[in-house]
This record gives structure tokens, C-alpha cells and sequence, in this order.
């Protein structure tokens, strides 16, 4: 069995900013005595950086490394300070506790990869995080209570649009935000009789195999066009930007609005389209690091590369179907019949041990698929790779299936490959 959480947004009509300003307040607190009372440690760390050709150079260097205080001792004396004068219930310090650590870690992580200084971090935005324990759910009914026997919070879900997607499912913890609240639903799935397909992400494109279907395209060019001419037209507005910065920042704001929209209609589309597509598959993506490969590459191709958007993708996914994610690390430069480093020629790669010759993004959803299934890319059956055509050829590496998503209908449009 596999837990399956869900989250929705449902907006509300709550007078509720004096509160959610006193909750920022107190989680700053609990963050700012969590750093005061943090260590640093000097730690020898190994850093490398590229030197073409696939090759890497390593050195060592000596870092500060943060530990927070974890003691039962450390956070029950946190608890009572932070009780001081709070006029709410108390169970919303624990949250702002739990919240205050998690937004640590989450710092930490990121400094630990050098994409964070060592500053302490600022909540900047206002929300407050509802423990379960603070809420009476009644059918779709939900009493919040923000002061024990004095004053509470009502929603009733039965109304909105996704109620008979979760009406048997268990209500979790929930978030109000100044105009929306944030609901989570978990349920216990059994997923084990579920097929795995795998998707490679590219730039124009989501490429899946799937092992009884073969490969599919999945075209995002329309996708890249829109994020594309928005930021034509947003890139001449910034370089006149100065002769009349007030009328200029107006459009700014209208076309990154319009951008953001467009973008957001096709990842919903997109989303809806690929789990009608594939109702009982387990999604498997590579788990990228768009940081990492935006240093690698050329201006051109950063500029390319900024604007893909896959983990919205896979976000907006993820309310829909299962995700696993798998190491993205040399999934289209494996031979999938031998194991060997690929080379590219042409367009395509070829196996120089081997011989096999196929597309490479063939090659990276295939691989992705095998990693999905838990095996190593150690080489496959040649005759499996692509069904029912023999031998892998250059004439048959093309897929089976090319669609693109229909912007005015419920699935896909199926374009000649």
C-alpha cells in the first residue's frame, strides 16, 4: 500500500490578516532562537568543476557546516518562550515550530549546494500552517479553531470542484493563505499492479516509452513557443524600460501576467490529457538539476534551457497520477543493449561496442524505464527495444506515436511521426 496525498486550493472570505500576521511574527521567532542557537562546524569538503570532455576537477576546501539543536530539552524550552503573550491557540505554536525547522532544513540543503549565503532566512510571506489537531471535520464541513471557545473558522468542500475526486479520503493538514486556503486529502493506494513508463524531458518534447505501447512523443513546441514570443516582447519593453520606467513597468506586469497564464492553461491541459492517456501508470522522471546543467552550457542554450519548466510539469502532474523519480545521470549516453558510452553522429547515437544505432531520446525514456524498475543499465534484449520492429535500425528509430496536446479538448491530437 502507498499513501497518496492530495492538495487543492479553495478560495475564501475570511477576515483573517491580523492573525496571519501574528503567526509570521512567531514563526520569524522560532527561527531566529533555532539560528541563534545553531553551531558551526569546519568541515573538509571535496568540490569539483568541469573541465570538458566529460572530466571533472577535484579539490578540497574547508567549509562551515550548521547543526541545528534537535534536544527534547531545546524545543520544549522554545515552545514555552514562544507561548509568551500569544493570544491564539497553543497548538499553533507547535506548528510554527515543525514549519520553522522545515524551512531550516530546506536552507540548509540549498547552502550545503552553494546556492544560499550563509544568512538567516526571512518569511516573507503570510500563511499559517492548521495542525489536524486543531480542526473538527464533519462530512465536507471543517471547523478551524483559532481561539479555544471563542472563535473558529468554517468551510464547507462539498461545492467544489474536486469534492467527488476526495470525498472518501482522509482530510490532513491545511494552510490559510490572505485569500485562499491550501486542503490536503491522503488515502492508502495499492499501486503494485501498475505499469511504469518512462519519460525523458527535453526541451521541446516529453519522450515516454512504454512497454507495451513503444515510444511516444509527447511535442511541447507550442509550449516553448509561447514562453518564447512573451519573452520577446518582455525583453524590448526592459531595454526602453528607462525612458518611461511607470507606463513601461504597467505592460511589464501585463505581459508577465499573460505569460504565466497561457503557460499555467497548457501544464493543466497537458496534465489532464497525459493521465487519460495513461490512466494506471507510474510516471518515472529523472530528477534534474536545472542549475547544474545551465553552468555547463552556452549562452544560447541557457537561454533554451530557462525556459523549460519541468518540474511545473510534473507538478501539476502529481495531483493526478503517481511519480517516481530515478538518477538522471548518463540515461541517454548508455547503450541499452550492452551498457556502453554511447556516441552521438548525426543527430542519433551509435554504440562504438555493439553497433546499435537509435535516437537519443529514445535511448534516455528507454533507460529511464529500465531505472524505474529498480535494474541497472547493464543492457537489455535487442529484439525488446523497439516492439514488434527487428533489429533496432536507423529507418525504425522513430516513434511509434507523436500527439500534442488539443488546447480545446479533453485528449491528445495524434500528429503523423
Amino acid at each position: 500500500m502507498t499513501k497518496v496525498v492530495l492538495t487543492y486550493k479553495m478560495p475564501h472570505n475570511w477576515n483573517v490578516d491580523s492573525f496571519l500576521k501574528e503567526y509570521q511574527k512567531l514563526l520569524q521567532r522560532a527561527i531566529d532562537e533555532i539560528w541563534e542557537s545553531t553551531t558551526w562546524k569546519e568541515k573538509r569538503v571535496k568540490h569539483r568543476y568541469s573541465i570538458g570532455d566529460r572530466k571533472h576537477h577535484y579539490y578540497e576546501t574547508t567549509r562551515l557546516i550548521p547543526y541545528f539543536p534537535q534536544s527534547n530539552e531545546f524545543k520544549r524550552k522554545l515552545r514555552n518562550e514562544l507561548l509568551r503573550e500569544w493570544p491564539f491557540a497553543k497548538h499553533y505554536v507547535d506548528s510554527a515550530i515543525k514549519t520553522a525547522y522545515s524551512i531550516l532544513k530546506s536552507w540548509r540543503q540549498n547552502y550545503l549546494k552553494g546556492k544560499r549565503r550563509r544568512a538567516k532566512p526571512v518569511v516573507k510571506r503570510k500563511f499559517v500552517r492548521v495542525k489536524t489537531t486543531l480542526m473538527k471535520v464533519e462530512d465536507s464541513t471543517i471547523r478551524i479553531t483559532i481561539k479555544p471557545r471563542e472563535e473558529y473558522l468554517e468551510l464547507d468542500f462539498s461545492k467544489e470542484w474536486f469534492y467527488e475526486r476526495i470525498k472518501e479520503w482522509k482530510v490532513g493538514e491545511l494552510i490559510i493563505r490572505e485569500k485562499d486556503v491550501l486542503l490536503t486529502f491522503s488515502k492508502e493506494v495499492e499501486f503494485s499492479g501498475r505499469i511504469k513508463i518512462g519519460i525523458d524531458s527535453n526541451l521541446t518534447s516529453l519522450d515516454i516509452f512504454h512497454p507495451e505501447r513503444g515510444w511516444i512523443r509527447v511535442d511541447l513546441s507550442k509550449l516553448h513557443r509561447i514562453a518564447e514570443t512573451y519573452d520577446r516582447i518582455i525583453d524590448g519593453l526592459k531595454s526602453v524600460q528607462r525612458k518611461a520606467p511607470k507606463r513601461i513597468g504597467v505592460l511589464l506586469k501585463k505581459y508577465w501576467t499573460r505569460r504565466r497564464n497561457r503557460i499555467d492553461d497548457y501544464l493543466n491541459k497537458l496534465a489532464v490529457q497525459l493521465s487519460r492517456e495513461f490512466p494506471d501508470a507510474v510516471f518515472v522522471f529523472e530528477d534534474l538539476d536545472k542549475f547544474k546543467m545551465l553552468q555547463n552550457g552556452s549562452r544560447k542554450f541557457n537561454r533554451k534551457l530557462s525556459r523549460a519548466i519541468w518540474k511545473k510539469i510534473v507538478g501539476k502532474l502529481s495531483y493526478r497520477v503517481l511519480i517516481e523519480f530515478v538518477n538522471p545521470a548518463y540515461t541517454s549516453s548508455t547503450c541499452p543493449v550492452c551498457g556502453k558510452r554511447l556516441e552521438s553522429r548525426n543527430g542519433l547515437v551509435e554504440c562504438p561496442n555493439c553497433g546499435f544505432e537509435a535516437n537519443r531520446q529514445f535511448v534516455g525514456a528507454f533507460n529511464v524505464w529500465v531505472r524505474g524498475l529498480g535494474v541497472a543499465l547493464s543492457g537489455a534484449e535487442r529484439d525488446g527495444l523497439l516492439l514488434d520492429e527487428p533489429r533496432g535500425e536507423l529507418n525504425v528509430m522513430r516513434p511509434k506515436s507523436v500527439v500534442r496536446v488539443d488546447l480545446n479538448g479533453r485528449r491528445f491530437t495524434h500528429i503523423p511521426p
